[in-house]
């Protein structure tokens, strides 16, 4: 599995992970299993309800998105973004799963955006092991 991270001066972060797949699964079930390995990473706590990533799917909006088009999700607002910007990205080609979060404004900084960062580290090899196994 391969981890990228980028950052840049605007402030904004890119993470791209991606691993070789035997498949090539729809986008649709791509971002459902994307949402199932964050619930599961923790515990149920944070899940995907509402166009939202949300505590126990109800409240407060951890990161709100925008509807999914051609494969990716905006990130539209909540308490974790510090401003309306960037994506969620999720795909599958030539051979690798993709989750890629594009130009994201976090609000969290220093060991709160590590803690953050780590999760969704976590909950992308979770995504990619899973995804890469699928069957279309």
């Amino acid at each position: 599995m391969d981890t990228v991270t980028r950052h840049h001066s605007d402030g904004t972060i890119d993470v791209v992970q991606s691993g070789p797949a035997t498949s090539m699964p729809p986008v649709d079930t791509l971002e459902a299993v994307y949402w199932s390995e964050l619930r599961r990473t923790t515990f149920g706590l944070a899940r995907f309800s509402a166009e939202a990533v949300r505590v126990l799917g109800v409240w407060p909006a951890l990161l709100r998105f925008g509807p999914r088009v051609e494969g990716r999700r905006a990130i539209v607002g909540g308490i974790f973004a510090r401003r309306p910007h960037g994506a969620i990205r999720w795909s599958a080609g030539d051979g690798r799963v993709v989750v890629a979060v594009e130009r994201f404004a976090p609000l969290l900084r220093g060991p709160f955006w590590r803690i953050e960062s780590w999760l969704h580290d976590v909950v992308g090899r979770r995504y990619v092991r899973r995804a890469a196994g699928l069957d279309a």
